[in-house]
């Protein structure tokens, strides 16, 4: 007897976290852009890398890079 089994691919886990990529500036945005604008010249290659919970809105980011930059 030929039984074939059926499996639903697992569905990925919500991300907890977002990665940042910020700018001595003070500019912030995703690490994909980030590379995008340092490939294209655009922007210097000296931004950092900053995690925040997924569910961080913009002003909060914009409170933690500036006191990242700070420090």
């Amino acid at each position: 007897m030929n039984e074939t089994i059926e499996t639903t691919p697992a569905t990925p886990a919500a991300a907890t976290t977002q990665k940042v990529a910020y700018w001595r500036s003070g500019l912030w945005t995703d690490p994909d852009t980030a590379a995008f604008a340092v490939e294209m010249g655009e922007f210097p290659d000296d931004y950092r890398i900053a995690e925040f919970p997924a569910d961080a809105s913009p002003e909060l980011i914009d409170s933690e890079v500036l006191a990242l930059l700070a420090e």
